[in-house]
Order: structure tokens, then sequence, then C-alpha cells
């Protein structure tokens, strides 16, 4: 069975002049309170232990240079620079006990040394293993989360992205199933999740995998589907654009994969049909001509000539003809950003008004910082008080580089445009060109052939139609069979879909599943019951579900469960489920599969509207439900000396007044 317990917290902070300060918090199995008036430190407890673990990202923080804890640990202290400071996380897993060092400050961040001893022995002993916490390698031999999951006892796991690879199920997409942030934490359950590895569902994965269900890898399954199903209408759509538009240009239409043509001369057939009997054609024609053109070696190699000359400046008018085509469509495009060039001058010379207008109506502050103008310096902003350096440039900076773009832009189209007026013209002259020989080739035809050939130019240009026609139809043909790839993989993925729906088809939900979400149902219900959420509607609290189709958080068919009472009843909402995931987890300590490490970090519930009675029956609830196999850490405060005395025996770290700050002087 997976398991974590938490035994003590340290840290130590040391100044530029040696001087240190620290605190070390002790805990134990059950419900351990961390007692204390706002802003003294109780969250840093609980920052501390996420740190120690390598979890940071649960907080939020997602890049080493960002410091999860307060200035006291990093950067002044008592008015003192800080020098250096880190923290000792001894943990167990029942079995082991390791210490888990991370510096603060001063050290490599990134790195974490775990040693097999309690954290008082730490620096006394030598042998120590440096581990990777942040960056590329945390799931490598040298790993910290490699070595987390060892020792926690879960396994690792790939899951498909939404960008179709595989990411590792990280410890902090784990983590908010049993750790509540105590100011996004309470918006919502697994509010902290970390979806930043593109992982495809992945709350409804995470409860899955931490509770073993066996439909965790029917969702996997689910989620393969889902992308073979986002795989087959990309390539059915692709297979479409392509095939209408090769419908189009061939004036055909589509039977069992097969081009039907519809032709003046044969009617409708087969592409390759056509293809042959235009093949037939051009040979025949070509024979005689041939055999015409024989008769008159003269007239024969001039034809040749000409005919080979005509389809070359073909080719030259079409290619101009291309190339005229793309310049208009370029100078169209300079244009249109002109355009938003022209908007974009008219914004800044609005912005250069309001600013103009901060001296004229004379504005004190500044409408959107409230920061007073006249305390302004030459690197700040006018309006908002920026620095400069932060700053994007002024309006007449804008206005000066876009009147330059402008400039540049309509340079550009003017050259541009002679471009196309050249092209123009040397099409212009291939015209000409075709129109000379096609009338040098009408009189040759007239002046060397006679009679007998009058009709041998008409027979040429029939058979040069008949030759682009069966090019044409050539392409055509070979561009549909082209797609047969396309066609190879819509079956394939179509197939191979059709298999994975009926394993999911054929998916019930198996008794395993069963029992768990029914026992987590069941205690939610129970929760809430104890919590006196709903004024004890008991018809509303029975209609309570949970299951997949709200990532196994709770819900009602009829109602947002969130907001049909107060902002303190969410609060209960979402105690009363994480309470029902460790009952659950307890109540079946005896499934290997269940990753849930029967621990529960509640920080601050109070700073969420909780009131005193419902945090007091929490607490009850807590008591009620804990045995050694579990560990809850709860950070509160109540100013009411009697709630203390209810709470006292938990407490396992106190701040007593406002001033008592976690971190104190240390003496040697």
């Amino acid at each position: 069975m997976s398991k974590l317990i938490i035994n003590k917290l340290k840290y130590t902070v040391i100044t530029q002049d040696d001087g240190k300060y620290g605190a070390t918090i002790p805990f134990k199995n059950g419900l351990n309170i961390i007692y204390g008036p706002n802003s003294v430190g109780k969250t840093s407890i609980i920052t501390g232990i996420i740190y120690g673990l390598g979890a940071e990202k649960g907080l939020g923080i997602f890049k080493t240079i960002q410091n999860p804890f307060k200035p006291e640990f990093y950067n002044f202290i008592d008015g003192k620079t800080i020098k250096s400071s880190y923290l000792l996380l001894e943990i167990s897993n029942g079995v082991e006990t390791v210490t888990i060092f991370r510096y603060i400050k001063g050290g490599e961040v990134h790195l974490a040394a775990v040693k097999k001893c309690s954290a008082d022995e730490f620096f006394k002993t030598e042998e120590v293993t440096k581990l990777i916490v942040s960056g590329e390698g945390v799931f490598s031999e040298n790993g910290f989360q490699n070595f987390l999951f060892n020792f926690i006892g879960i396994n690792q796991v790939e899951l498909p992205t939404y960008d179709n690879k595989l990411s590792k199920l990280y410890f902090e997409n784990i983590l908010p199933l049993f750790f509540v942030e105590q100011r996004a934490g309470w918006s919502q359950i697994q509010a902290r999740q970390v979806t930043r590895y593109n992982i495809k569902d992945v709350k409804k994965v995470a409860f899955e995998y931490i509770f073993g269900l066996d439909r965790f890898n029917l969702h996997l399954t689910e989620i393969k589907v889902k992308e073979l199903e986002a795989r087959l209408k990309k390539f059915k759509e692709e297979l479409y654009q392509k095939e209408e538009n090769l419908l189009i240009i061939a004036n055909a239409e589509k039977s069992e994969e097969i081009l039907i043509v519809n032709t003046n001369s044969i009617g409708k057939t087969s592409i390759y049909d056509y293809i042959r009997y235009l093949q037939e054609k051009y040979k025949a024609e070509s024979e005689f001509i041939n055999q015409l053109s024989s008769q008159n070696k003269e007239y024969e190699e001039s034809n040749e000539k000409l005919r080979d000359s005509l389809k070359t400046l073909d080719y030259q008018f079409r290619k101009a003809s291309e190339k005229v085509d793309k310049i208009s469509i370029e100078i169209a495009g300079y244009e249109s950003y002109i355009e938003r060039i022209n908007a974009n001058k008219y914004k800044n010379k609005q912005l250069k008004k309001i600013k103009e207008l901060s001296t004229d109506f004379n504005i004190k502050t500044c409408p959107v910082c409230e920061a007073k103008l006249q305390a302004q310096q030459d690197d700040e902003c006018v309006l908002c008080h920026s620095e400069l350096s932060k700053k994007i440039s002024t309006p007449e900076q804008n206005l000066a580089f876009l009147e330059d773009e402008e400039n540049t832009f309509k340079k550009v189209i003017k050259q541009r445009i002679l471009d196309k007026l050249k092209i123009l013209e040397q099409r212009n002259v291939i015209r000409d060109k075709i129109k000379e020989y096609e009338s040098q080739l009408e009189h040759q035809t007239k002046t060397f052939a006679g009679k007998e050939f009058a009709d041998l130019r008409k027979r040429i240009l029939d058979a040069d139609y008949t030759h682009k026609e069966m090019e044409k139809y050539s392409r055509i043909a070979q561009r549909w069979e082209d797609l047969k790839p396309l066609r190879r993989d819509i079956t394939i993925t179509d197939l191979e879909l059709k298999k994975l729906n009926e394993e999911v088809s054929k998916y019930k939900q198996t008794v395993n599943d069963l029992n768990i979400i029914n026992s987590i149902t069941s205690y939610v219900k129970s929760n809430v019951t104890s919590l006196g959420l709903f004024k004890g509607n008991k018809a509303l609290i029975e209609s309570i579900k949970v299951d997949s189709n709200d990532n196994y958080t709770p819900y009602l068919d009829n109602y947002d469960i969130y907001n049909i009472s107060s902002s303190s009843d969410n609060i209960r909402i979402i105690l009363s489920y994480y309470l029902s995931l460790l009952q659950t987890s307890i109540k079946f300590k005896n499934v290997d599969s269940i990753n849930f490490p029967n621990v529960l970090l509640l920080d601050e519930p109070k700073q969420q509207n909780l009131d005193n009675d419902s945090l007091i029956d929490c607490v009850s609830l807590i008591e009620n439900i804990l045995s050694d196999d579990a560990q809850v850490i709860l950070t509160t405060y109540s100013e009411l000396p009697s709630d203390r005395q209810k709470f006292e025996k938990h407490i396992i770290y106190e701040m007593k007044s406002k001033t008592d700050y976690l971190l104190k002087r240390l003496t040697e």
C-alpha cells in the first residue's frame, strides 16, 4: 500500500553576519494542527513540505528563479541580508525513513540531497544522494520524482497528451488530490492541478490512477479512441478536399474510388478508359500528320520547329501569367498591411491626444495606477507610472515607426507594381510571338503544302489539343492514385477505432471500481451531513453523485452544487470530499492498487469564510475517522480561547501572537 508520512520539517536561515534563524516542526500520525494568527508563518510550514517534496509546481511555481517562500527566507530578516537558507524534510513510508535537503537560497535549488536518516542526524552522516528536482531528468535514474514514486510505493505511468505524444504523470498531478492550497485551492476540487504537461483529461486520470481504478486502463483506451477519432476526421477532411478538387478539375464523379469523367467525345467513362482513348486518338492523328508532312521535307522541318516554338511560348505565357497573379496577391497583402498600419496610426494619435488632455484637464493622478503624475520622472510613464525600460514605446515613437513602416511598404508596392508591368510587357511580347508563329504556320501550310495540305494546320492543332487533354487527365489520374496511402490510412485507422470501440462497449464497471466510487459517495454524503451542509436537507444530500461525468467530484443533476448555498458551504463540500478520499483509502487499505498516500494537507480553510462552528465540526469529523494509518496536517486559528481548548490535543506547533513569527533567532 502507498504511504507518505511527514515526520519533521526544519528551517535554517543564515545571514551575512553568520546569524542563524530557524524553526523545527515535528509531526505525528493522526491530526496535526498548526495554530496561530494570520501572517505569522503557518502557510510557510505547508510550503516547506511541498517544496521538500519537489512539488512547488503545485503552488503555481513553474520557473526556477521564482521562489515560493516569503522574503524572510531568502532576502532579509530582522533587517539583515540573508546569505543562505535551506530546509530538511524528514519523511517515512511506514518502513523506511529518509531526510530531504533542499536549498532555498545560496545553493543549487534544482537539486535535492537525500539521506537514509532522521533530520537530526542528517549532518552527522557522510553518505548522500543528489537528485534532480526540476528541469530535465526528474524521472531519470538520478531524478527526484523517480526516487519519490519508488519511496511512496506508486508506479510511474505515461499518458497521452493533446499533441499526440506521451507524458509522465508527475507528482504535482496527483498532489491536488491530497493537498488544498490556501488561496486558489478552496475554489474548486483539484484547483491547483498542473495542466502544462498537456495530459488529456488530467483531473480524471489522476483520480483513477491514485485510487487504482480498473477504469484507468479503460480511460486510456477512451483517450486513444478520441485521438483516433480526431485523426480519422483529419484524414477524411484532407481526402475530401483533395478528391473534390480533382473532381472539379476533371468534371468527374466518384464511383467505388474510381473517377468517372463526363466527356464530349465518348460520354461517361472511367478516367483510365478515357486516357487510353486519347492515347490511341493522338497516335492515329500523329501518324496521319507525319505521313502528310513527309511529302514536303522543308515543310516538315519548318512545321516541327514552329510547333515546338509554339509549345515553348505557350508555357512561357502561362508562367508569366502565374507571376502576374502572384505579384497581384503580394501587392494586395501589402495594401492590407498598410490599412492596419493606418488603423494603428489612428489609435496612437488618439493616445497622443489623451496624453495632451492630461495637461489640459489638469489630471493629477494616473487613471490606471493612481500614481501622482507630477511625481513622475523622465524614466517613467506619463500616464501609468511604469518604467520606460519595461513599457512599450510612446504614441509618438509608435507614430514615427508606423510612418516609416508605411513608407517602406509603399516603396515595396511601387517596386512590385513596376515588376508586374515588366512581366505584363514580357507576356504581351510572348502573345505577339504566338500570333506571329501561328500566322506563319498557317502561311506555310498554304504556301508549301498546297491544297492537299490545306487542313494540315487544323489537324496539328487537333493533335496538340488531344495531347494536352491526354497529359491533363494523366496528371489527374496520377494525383488520384497518389491518394491511395491516405485512403489506406483511413481504412487502418477506422479498423483500429472500431476495435477499440468494441473494447469500450464491452466494458462494465468492475466490482472494485463500484466499491471505491460508492464508498467515496457515501462518505461525502455522511460528511456533508456532519458539517451541516444544505441545512440538513436529506433529499438534496442523497441526490449527491460522484462519478466520471464530472471528474469524480460531487455534483447534483438538477443544481449547480456550488451555487445553491453560501460560500462557506463550498468549503464544506470540498472538505467533505477530501476527507472522503482519505476515509475510502483507509477503508480499502488492503487493496494494493490504491495509490492514495493516506495524507491530507489542508491549508487554512477559515481564510475562505469557513465559520468557527464548521471548523470545530470538521476537526471532530477528522478525529472520528483517523487511525494510525493516516495523517492530516491542518493550519488554522480562532480568536476564542474556548475553540483552542477543543483543538489543544492536536496542536503540534503554535505561534501565539501576531509577532510570534515562525523563524526565530537560534543560539549555538
